[in-house]
């Protein structure tokens, strides 16, 4: 819009607008002429942008007016930038941190137009703002092929990915041209879980506890907040201490952690998987918990007598088997019989 257009003291007059050149610019003002301004009022002059090809357009549009028989003119440069809608197809990189996905990608500029000659493009990377660190230090791209001379000659880019930890997101690769002209490439970046760095055993008696200890440095000059942790699916016997802090900077001792064994059972072996992450990089370590190993003693004799005398051997299952039930229902028997012949004498007396 345009301001200012009248004095304190009297009142502007526009007479009209015009655009040079017309086509891709339109003006939307319905009343082009003829227009009062109040003092200090302002003017909005509405313009639409429809290009129909990918190429920098440039436009002026003109507001005359009249104030106190004097003939003002006011003039606004315009400039349109075209974007071309977004490339169908995501390109994907994905690899496990730590190591390196590279590829070579052709990126073709559709509906480019006004291609005279050899002309040279550019890039830039729009990433989400809260992975704008860890994307800038595992993603780069470089130019291979970046000056084309026919419209359907597509641009090429070399892509390295090389996480340093798992994250998954996705960024934008824009293609840009000098004189106007933007082409968005969607790349999808996956970074999976890293081999493990190392292999950690520690053995400890049953209801004691072990411990081994290690020092880690931050792979980049600053100080770094960690958190340590083991995986939700490790054992509950294994610890690490301490679990939040500040990582050491490379060429410095570092950080020292500890990690304690502290088994409750004899049983299967105790394993985990311990991490330790910044906001930029990750390690991890395979932990495994034993119990010491025991020696079977050899060649020591038995302080046990367990075999039996030859003469008490022999007497073994010689005896006839008595019944001492049946035994015991006859005796009870012949008592009962006995006491009855005896009340039946008395009572004949």
């Amino acid at each position: 819009g345009y301001g200012g257009a009248g004095g304190a003291d009297g009142e502007n007059t526009v007479s009209g607008g015009s655009m040079r050149p017309s086509g891709t610019f339109t003006l939307l003002m319905r009343k082009r002429s003829g227009v009062t301004l109040a003092p200090f009022a302002s003017l909005q002059v509405p313009v639409s942008f429809a290009p129909l090809s990918i190429e920098e357009k440039r436009a002026t549009v003109s507001v005359r007016g009249a104030y106190r028989n004097r003939n003002l003119t006011w003039v606004f440069p315009l400039r349109g930038a075209v974007n071309a809608p977004p490339y169908p197809k995501a390109f994907t990189f994905r690899c496990k941190a730590k190591t390196t996905a590279r590829k070579v990608v052709d990126l073709p500029l559709r509906s480019l137009a006004g291609l005279t000659g050899p002309e040279t493009f550019t890039h830039e990377l729009i990433c989400p703002p809260n992975m704008e660190g860890i994307i800038g230090k595992s993603l780069t791209v470089n130019p291979v092929e970046p000056t084309i001379t026919d419209p359907n000659q597509p641009v090429r880019f070399q892509v390295a990915f090389e996480p340093l930890r798992p994250f998954s997101t996705s960024v934008k690769l824009v293609i840009v041209r000098g004189t106007g002209g933007r082409w968005p490439f969607e790349l999808q970046l996956d970074a999976m879980d890293p081999d493990p760095d190392d292999q950690i055993v520690i053995e400890a008696n049953l209801r004691t506890t072990s411990s081994v200890a290690f020092r880690l440095t931050n792979r980049f000059p600053v100080y770094a907040p960690f958190q340590a942790f083991f995986s939700t699916d490790s054992a509950m016997t294994l610890q690490v201490h301490p679990s939040t802090g500040l990582l050491g900077p490379v060429d410095t001792q570092g950080t020292v952690f500890t990690v304690s064994f502290s088994p409750t059972e004899y049983g299967k072996l105790q394993r985990g998987r311990l991490v330790i992450q910044t906001e930029d990089m990750q390690w991890t370590y395979e932990v495994t918990g034993t119990h010491p190993h025991v020696l079977v003693p050899q060649n020591v004799s038995s302080r046990v007598e367990s075999r039996l005398e030859t003469h008490i051997a022999g007497q073994l299952g010689k005896h006839r088997h008595i019944n001492a039930v049946k035994r015991n229902m006859t005796t009870t028997a012949l008592a009962i019989g006995r006491e009855r012949l005896l009340h039946e004498d008395q009572g004949g007396l």
